[in-house]
């Protein structure tokens, strides 16, 4: 149960698509729910409930900044700087919306100046 939490946490902060990153979240908070009815107490159940308040707390921002990650090293890997620019338009956006919802997070923040610097790069040329 603690290896499928350990698996599910790093895929759902690490993974690039949100489904999979959704599914895995999903995962990781139902095998936390099924160790904490089995194991009454001790240092494991600590552990682990302050590695699921962590997950619970950075997944909503990091599954978007994961997604903008991927079309922007998608973006880099196109020929075509139209292409290019229309993928770096979405990761953008997606990084926005979060930013509307998550105000103070600093991942998303540094990734939308990162990816304004990208964009307007593009625009120069």
């Amino acid at each position: 149960m603690l290896e499928i939490f350990a698996d599910s946490y790093k895929i759902a902060l690490s993974s690039k698509n949100p489904e999979t990153a959704r599914d895995r979240f999903a995962l990781a908070v139902e095998a936390y729910h099924q160790f904490i009815s089995m194991e009454s107490a001790g240092e494991v159940r600590a552990r682990l409930q302050q590695a699921m308040e962590e997950l619970a707390e950075m997944f909503p921002t990091q599954v978007l900044a994961n997604e903008a990650l991927g079309l922007w090293e998608k973006a880099r890997k196109l020929k075509t700087p139209r292409k290019q620019l229309e993928l770096l338009r979405r990761a953008h956006e997606i990084v926005n919306r979060g930013l509307a919802e998550h105000p103070s997070s600093s991942v998303l923040r540094e990734s939308v100046t990162q990816l304004q610097m990208e964009i307007a790069g593009f625009e120069d040329s």
